[in-house]
C-alpha cells in the first residue's frame, strides 16, 4: 500500500470513529469534525493553528488553550453543544468544568490525535463564526493553512473581514486556482486592496507579486 493509500486508508478510519462511535456524544460538531477530516487531510494540523490564533485573537479562546485538548475534553464531556446556550458558554464549560485526563491524553496513537485536533478545530471554528457573525467555510481555512498563515493572526482575520459571505468560497477557489479569469482577477484586486490597507508603504509591484504567489493550485 503506498502513502497516499495508507492516508487516505488512516482518514476513512478516523471519519469513521467520529461518524459512529462518537457522533451522538459531540452532537453535530461530529458531523463537522467528519467532514474537516474529510476535506482537510494533510493541512489538519495547520487548519488547528489557523482558527486558534484568529480564536485567540479575536477573544474566543484564551492564551494557553489548545486546540487538541479541547477536543479531548468535548470527546469526553458528557454535554453537548446544543445543551448550551451558545458556543462560547460551550468552551468555557470545556476549560473550567470538564478535566481532562492527562495520562490517557499522552498514550493517543495518532488516529485518536487527529479525532481530537478535528473536534477541537470543529468547536473552536464555530466560535469564531459565532463571534463574527457570519460563516465561514472549511475550505477557507484550509487555504490559508496551505498559504502557512499559521502565525499571522491579523492577516487571517482580516481576510476573514475582507471576504466574509460568499467571499470566503471565492477566496478558497482563487487560492486552489478554481476560478474562471474574471473572477480570479476580481479577487486578486481585492486582496491587493486589502493588503494595501496593511502595509501601506508597500509597493503596488511587491503586493501584486505576493497576492498572485497566493494561487496554489
Amino acid at each position: 500500500m503506498g502513502l497516499l493509500d495508507s492516508f487516505c486508508s488512516f482518514v476513512s478510519s478516523a471519519v469513521s470513529v467520529i461518524s459512529s462511535a462518537l457522533g451522538s456524544a459531540i452532537g453535530s460538531i461530529g458531523d463537522v469534525a467528519a467532514k474537516l477530516l474529510k476535506v482537510a487531510g494533510p493541512w489538519l494540523g495547520a487548519v488547528g493553528q489557523v482558527v486558534s490564533i484568529v480564536a485567540t485573537l479575536i477573544g474566543v479562546l484564551k492564551e494557553g488553550d489548545n486546540i487538541e485538548e479541547l477536543g479531548a475534553k468535548a470527546l469526553d464531556s458528557d454535554k453537548k453543544p446544543e445543551d448550551f446556550d451558545s458556543n462560547a458558554k460551550y468552551i468555557a464549560y470545556l476549560r473550567n468544568e470538564v478535566v481532562m485526563d492527562r495520562e490517557k491524553f499522552d498514550r493517543a496513537g495518532d488516529m485518536e490525535k487527529a479525532v481530537r485536533t478535528a473536534v477541537g478545530v470543529s468547536v473552536a471554528a464555530k466560535g469564531v463564526e459565532e463571534k463574527k457573525g457570519f460563516d465561514i467555510p472549511m475550505e477557507a481555512w484550509i487555504a490559508m493553512a496551505k498559504l502557512g498563515f499559521e502565525e499571522k493572526a491579523k492577516e487571517v482575520d482580516t481576510i476573514l473581514e475582507t471576504f466574509k459571505g460568499d467571499g470566503l468560497k471565492d477566496f478558497a477557489d482563487y487560492v486552489d486556482g478554481k476560478l474562471d479569469e474574471d473572477k480570479e482577477l476580481q479577487v486578486g484586486d481585492t486582496l491587493v486592496e486589502m493588503y494595501k490597507e496593511l502595509d501601506p508603504a508597500a509597493r503596488p509591484d511587491d503586493l501584486e507579486n505576493k497576492v498572485g504567489n497566493m494561487v496554489t493550485g
